[in-house]
């Protein structure tokens, strides 16, 4: 094939890795995407960041192709989205092909003009291109035998992996000094300095999962939407002029709104391709689009992927109330940050964090046959960078269960209950954690190594507990809406006895000499006796509604 006509456009050629629902995995192009996503389980690309990235590419495409359906407020929500379930086939040919069929042009990866998502012509005064490693990200910068890819591997990619990794880069790429191409603004020697990472890298990334492609999109449309006069401006790239090196005139403006978010571009890439072939051999790849969340704070209304805290420290710098987006630990379950997923969504200007928008998007849903079993799948993709952002440390994705009730604006009872049970299974991960150190103690330990006994303790109660959180969450929470104690004291039970059973069983492993105990100098003499006082008493504290009910438990069963 000459090189001047090898092409791949993105609605033709399948590079999007899906499950279909009746177990078979295959790839779909864009196109395909939207025809078979009623018959399609989920995106299951080869990293949960790039499924991530995919959906919001497919939501911006919906956005843009179903604007004219656009609910002018949260009450019409559920009925045009339902509405929309019904007539999909009908909707995709009607709406969505003729949409991507006017912008055929600007999905080819390989136009010599406004190839996809990059920047046409970069190069470098000595003509250099980098390595595949650059955009490849489970391939460790400068480190290849830290992965199971073969150096071989890196040297050439097909386009349909190509497409994958560039449409991640623009949504994740680590900080760091990026290539000075020629024309840059901001290139210094050959280079240009950190600029920060991808917008959705920066996100407390959530989205709501449903049972199909179609319904994944349809649950997160119009989850946010920016205000009517701005709406034929929230635009993607492939309908905006050519990317340049400089910023576009709009630059000051931008961000405008969820579709402009979802694509935002904040490198300036070329993929390298072998002559007469559509295989990538190499990169350039340098920074582009930038903004600080700080001078764009319109973004909480806007980015309705993410939670959100108030800064105190960047509110002092700038003089103005400051929310900066929320990131979970990689090593923290989901559930366990109830209390930020639960707040209530309060307007800019204040002091207090913010839930994600698809979450307040989610309570308008309630009832809508997208949620048939009355439970929104929260599912969470997050990367924690390392080293100035440069590297990627972590990819970590968890889901949960909420009974969409729960979200409602009037369930606020149910919400409490909510987050107050994750609480005290904190306090009671906490008594054990002191029960482990106490045990150690009373064993002859040293202070200095009781960290080990805790974290051992807690890692093992919490993974008792995230079975017992979830399941209580999707079974017991819903039935209680009248009366939500009755949920509460059910929670105080389970989790009482969970604990209770790891501490008999650091009892059991404890060595004898525990059982007379250790002490004096500058601590006070503990034994297991001792310990297990403590524990039982900060047990009763964490949990105050389960132990008369245990101890009728107890007295009922002895004969």
């Amino acid at each position: 094939m000459p090189d001047d006509v090898a092409e791949f456009n993105l609605l033709d050629e399948p590079f999007i890795p899906v499950l279909r629902r009746d177990g078979r995995a295959t790839t779909v192009s864009l196109m395909g995407l939207f025809a078979e996503a009623a018959e399609l389980d989920r995106i299951t690309a080869e990293l949960p960041t790039q499924s991530f990235s995919l959906v919001r590419l497919a939501l911006a495409v919906a956005h843009r192709a179903f604007v004219s359906l656009t609910p002018a407020y949260d009450e019409d929500v559920r009925d045009v989205v339902d509405d929309l379930a019904e007539r999909w086939p009908q909707a995709v040919e009607e709406q969505v092909r003729p949409y991507l069929e006017t912008h055929r042009a600007r999905f080819d990866l390989f136009d010599p003009e406004l190839p996809f998502f990059q920047t046409a012509g970069l190069h470098t005064a000595k003509g250099d291109v980098s390595e595949l490693g650059k955009i490849v990200a489970d391939v460790p910068n400068g480190s290849p035998y830290l992965t199971a890819r073969s150096a071989r591997s890196l040297r050439r990619i097909p386009a349909a992996e190509a497409a994958l990794w560039l449409i991640h880069t623009q949504a994740y790429d680590p900080s760091g000094i990026k290539t000075g191409v020629v024309g840059h603004p901001r290139a210094k020697g050959g280079k240009v300095y950190p600029e920060g990472t991808g917008w959705t890298g920066q996100l407390g990334g959530v989205h709501l999962l449903g049972a199909s492609v179609r319904d994944t999109l349809l649950l997160n449309l119009w989850a946010a939407r920016p205000a009517a006069d701005r709406m034929d401006v929230d635009l993607p790239p492939w309908e905006r002029p050519a990317q340049t090196l400089a910023s576009a005139p709009d630059f000051a403006y931008r961000p405008v709104g969820p579709v402009d978010l979802y694509t935002w571009q904040p490198r300036r890439i070329r993929l390298v391709r072998a002559p007469g072939t559509t295989d990538v051999t190499g990169v350039l790849l340098t920074y582009g689009d930038k903004f600080t969340v700080q001078e764009r704070q319109n973004l909480i209304g806007l980015e309705p992927m993410s939670t959100w805290r108030y800064s105190k420290p960047q509110t002092a710098k700038f003089g103005r109330t400051i929310h900066m987006t929320r990131k979970r630990d990689p090593g923290v379950q989901l559930w366990r940050g109830m209390s930020t997923l639960l707040a209530a969504r309060q307007q800019r200007g204040t002091e207090d964090d913010l839930r994600p928008l698809v979450l307040e998007h989610a309570a308008w849903l309630d009832g809508s046959p997208l949620l048939p079993d009355g439970l929104v799948r929260l599912t969470s993709v997050e990367v924690t960078y390392g080293s100035n952002d440069s590297v990627v440390d972590a990819i970590a994705e968890d889901s949960l269960d909420l009974p969409s009730r729960v979200l409602r604006p009037d369930a606020v009872e149910l919400r409490t209950v909510a987050v107050d049970a994750v609480e005290s299974a904190r306090a009671g991960v906490t008594a054990l954690r002191n029960f482990a150190a106490n045990l150690a103690t009373a064993s002859g330990a040293d202070r200095e190594i009781l960290d080990g006994p805790r974290n051992r303790a807690s890692d093992r109660a919490y993974a008792v507990l995230d079975r017992s959180y979830r399941r209580w969450l999707r079974e017991n929470l819903p039935t209680a809406s009248d009366d939500p104690s009755v949920a509460e004291a059910a929670w105080h039970r389970e989790a009482m006895r969970a604990l209770l059973v790891i501490g008999e069983q650091l009892v059991q492993d404890v060595a004898p000499a525990a059982w007379l105990g250790w002490g004096g100098g500058s601590g006070p003499r503990i034994d297991v006796g001792k310990a297990d006082v403590y524990f039982r008493r900060a047990l009763d504290k964490a949990f105050p509604k389960a132990r008369l009910d245990l101890a009728v438990s107890a007295t009922e069963g002895v004969a």
